[in-house]
């Protein structure tokens, strides 16, 4: 039997955060703990899976408390109503996991559905990103029942409480959720069409016609009958009777095709991590339909050519070009090579091949950045929103979920009758060839909308092992910057030697291929700006970067940092 049959599984979960959650600074976004650590993108999250793991819960249960609590808070980014990645890695084998509960098309998807719907309304809001066509199988929970049947030790009636108390007493939002509702407000006055059956986001979320001010207190009575029933169902509760009638209804009454079969016929998938070497230390990555992996797996594989630990001390430009050069490699590759593992090839170890590396290493240049046409592989030789949590126990196990609706609010449409905002996934399959999509990628065929195929996604939960010892654990929020978010703070701790903290708040650089444009967090020196143009890079007017949640371990210590920029904040226990 489970542990929770024998434990006392009560949880008894405070909204005030507990004493030694973050020290004296409660806007602290820096934690450190030897008895566990939860680093999420929500304060009331974080403080959730300390409980857990304060109670006597493993990682596994804390990730899921963490989850159903950023469903809640967090409805733009995350929810009952998308989807997502784990990896998870059990401390008393050492063996890592990876779980993929990723979002899939219905049944009745085509690869030119979203070219038709274009060609019968072309003044409308993009099809695949607003309205029922946008709306995918969501995953989430049943990747939660899959991982906690394996791994977990609670009750999921326990874990839900949380959730629940916050979606039934309510909460006040902060700057992260009006700042959000405030543009998807200026997105409805852009395209007054998408109110048809935006109401219940408006209504709950944004305010209605008034200013949608951090403080705002949000109440979601409909969400807490949903988490209940799950709690007492578990996945069977959410995909075979009134949640599910109610998700398949909300999306065809809103011109979608995801049917009730579609739900009851949803299965997460595990599937094999990623391993990648990178001078000392071993990253453990997310396989397709994520991206992340290979593309941080290819960029590193690229920068072990270089002597980047010199030349961050001696030419700081110089070092950013060549992570530039190797993210434009990667962006290209993944353009055209991935898709759902499931349904085409994916040619992963040829473009994780440190060989293949050092070919992308001999055509680029040290002095000067080329055109799109010269990155990644036209050919490779036959040989073959979004939320990030991090999780770890006092056992030594790990959990990094990356979960998401896709953009803010999703599809915009709810399934009213539970509260559940429904994730606009299929924006992320190529559903308009040769047009960029709401991240601005480009991708190929191979992930083109087609029945039960997975989209292809940039979540990239990351744990990295340094001399075989776990080292770090993170990931990110913000579509394609959430790869190179991820590889900027990677570099910064294994190539730079800079601690967690310093790396967090390092400058990031991201490039995704096309657009040929640099985006950078904040504003670079004169001499970095300067070095970089000299090279032919053009940087662009906004600013900006992926929100990355991460912990690291030393010496039997847990460091948590979260991104303040999103409200986050990370929980120790002593």
């Amino acid at each position: 039997m489970r542990t929770c049959l024998v434990l006392s599984c009560a949880l008894a979960v405070s909204l005030a955060p507990p004493a030694d959650c973050v020290g004296a600074e409660q806007d602290s976004w820096v934690a450190a703990g030897s008895g566990g650590m939860v680093v999420s993108d929500s304060p009331l999250a974080s403080e959730a899976g300390i409980e857990v793991l304060r109670d006597g819960g493993n990682a596994v249960d804390a990730a899921i408390a963490v989850s159903l609590v950023l469903s809640t808070v967090r409805p733009y980014g995350s929810g009952l109503g998308g989807g997502g990645f784990a990896l998870i890695r059990i401390g008393r084998t050492r063996q890592t996991v990876a779980l993929d509960y990723r979002e899939t098309a219905p049944a009745a998807s085509t690869p030119d559905m979203f070219v038709k719907a274009r060609e019968r309304s072309p003044a409308e809001a993009p099809p695949s990103r607003y309205g029922g066509l946008a709306i995918a199988t969501p995953g989430l929970v049943a990747g939660h029942a899959e991982m906690l049947a394996k791994y977990g030790t609670r009750p999921l009636h326990d874990l839900v409480r949380p959730a629940v108390r916050l979606a039934r007493e309510g909460f006040a939002t902060d700057e992260s959720f009006a700042g959000t509702a405030r543009q998807t407000k200026k997105l409805l006055d852009k395209h007054p069409s998408l109110r048809a059956y935006a109401g219940y986001v408006r209504a709950t979320f944004l305010a209605g016609d008034e200013d949608p001010a951090a403080g705002r207190r949000i109440l979601q009575p409909a969400l807490a009958d949903a988490l209940e029933r799950i709690g007492r169902q578990g996945a069977e509760g959410f995909y075979d009777g009134p949640i599910a009638a109610d998700i398949a209804a909300a999306a065809q009454r809103a011109g979608g095709v995801l049917g009730y079969e579609d739900l009851r016929r949803y299965r997460p998938v595990w599937r094999e991590p990623l391993r990648v070497r990178y001078r000392r230390f071993e990253l453990l990555l997310m396989p397709p339909p994520s991206s992340g992996g290979v593309a941080i797996g290819e960029s590193l594989n690229f920068l072990e050519a270089m002597d980047m630990a010199a030349l961050w001390r001696e030419d700081e430009a110089a070092a950013i070009h060549w992570l530039i050069e190797a993210m434009k490699h990667a962006f290209a590759d993944r353009a055209r090579w991935l898709g759902d593992p499931d349904a085409v090839h994916v040619p992963v170890s040829r473009l994780l091949d440190k060989e293949y590396a050092r070919t992308l290493v001999a055509r680029s240049r040290a002095d000067r950045t080329s055109g799109p046409e010269a990155y990644g592989a036209v050919a490779l030789p036959d040989d073959s929103g979004t939320t990030h949590f991090s999780v770890a126990d006092r056992w030594g196990n790990l959990v990094a979920c990356t979960e998401t609706i896709n953009t803010a609010f999703g599809s915009l449409v709810v399934a009213e009758r539970f509260g559940i905002v429904l994730n606009n996934e299929m924006d992320d399959f190529t559903a308009d060839p040769g047009k960029p999509n709401a991240f601005g990628l480009i991708q190929s065929d191979r992930n083109a909308p087609r029945p039960g195929r997975r989209p292809l996604s940039s979540m990239s939960p990351t744990i990295v092992l340094e001399d075989g010892r776990p080292r770090l654990v993170l990931g990110a929020s913000g579509g394609p910057r959430i790869i190179t978010s991820v590889l900027n703070v990677l570099v910064g701790v294994m190539d730079r030697g800079l601690a967690l903290p310093d790396a967090m708040r390092s400058a990031r650089f991201h490039h995704q291929w096309q657009p040929d444009e640099v985006v950078v967090s904040r504003e670079v020196s004169p001499a970095v700006a300067e070095g970089l143009a000299r090279r032919g890079h053009r940087i662009a007017a906004a600013h900006g970067s992926g929100h990355v949640e991460a912990i690291a371990i030393e010496d039997g210590r847990y460091v948590g940092t979260s991104d303040p920029a999103k409200g986050g904040r990370p929980c120790g226990l002593p």
